[in-house]
């Protein structure tokens, strides 16, 4: 029989989306736990640590997603790679990968920050839309149309890039799911970038 997957996970967090992404992706059977952000206790004790995602499967125990998509495509090999045995192939994955840590990945977390306080401070919400715009406008010089960051199918890189995007392109239809995409919706905004926006709904669909 094969080893039980559950992921542990909040709803809205841009690394667990990109688990979620993952495993619909490579269709991989799993469970789904949702960790509640005042109560971390339950991923502490199963990891040691206090963030999510975390994946276990069977006795093995991973967090952080850069981790969790290396160790997917490590142990089920028989589903789509999200990375590659080429090495430029792996080198842009890996420069994508620290563009989302370093460019686009602040602007959220900044809008995050925001969106715990009494009010939002204009200056911090003009900052994050600035900083998400010039990252959306990397990828947008990037993509061609219905294509993908690395060559012709979707890779880590995309997955990466396109969750922590995903804030600056919540669609109105979504605001009812939770109070962070409300907020974002409100907030955040990606601007002339119509093949990111695109591109960023194509790696959403997979969010199941």
């Amino acid at each position: 029989m094969d080893k039980a997957v559950t992921l542990y996970q909040m709803a809205v967090s841009p690394n667990s989306i990109k688990a979620r992404v993952a495993l619909a992706y490579k269709k991989i059977p799993h469970e789904k736990v949702t960790v509640d952000s005042a109560n971390r206790e339950p991923v502490i004790k199963l990891s040691g640590q206090p963030l999510t995602p975390v994946l276990r499967h069977g006795d093995a125990v991973i967090f952080d997603s850069y981790a969790i998509l290396r160790y997917l495509d490590a142990n089920f090999p028989g589903t789509p790679r999200l990375y590659s045995a080429d090495r430029p192939t792996i080198k842009s994955i890996e420069q994508w990968e620290l563009f989302t840590r370093t460019e686009a990945g602040p602007a959220v977390s900044m809008m995050f920050g925001q969106m715990s306080a009494p009010t939002p401070d204009p200056e911090k919400v003009k900052q994050a839309n600035s900083l998400i715009n010039r990252a959306a406008a990397r990828t947008e010089e990037t993509l061609k149309p219905g294509g993908w960051l690395v060559g012709d199918a979707p890779t880590a890189a995309d997955l990466t890039v396109a969750t922590m995007l995903y804030p600056g392109a919540v669609v109105e239809a979504a605001t009812q799911k939770s109070r962070a995409e409300a907020f974002f919706h409100k907030h955040l905004k990606i601007e002339s970038a119509p093949k990111t926006i695109e591109w960023i709904g194509r790696v959403m669909a997979w969010d199941r």
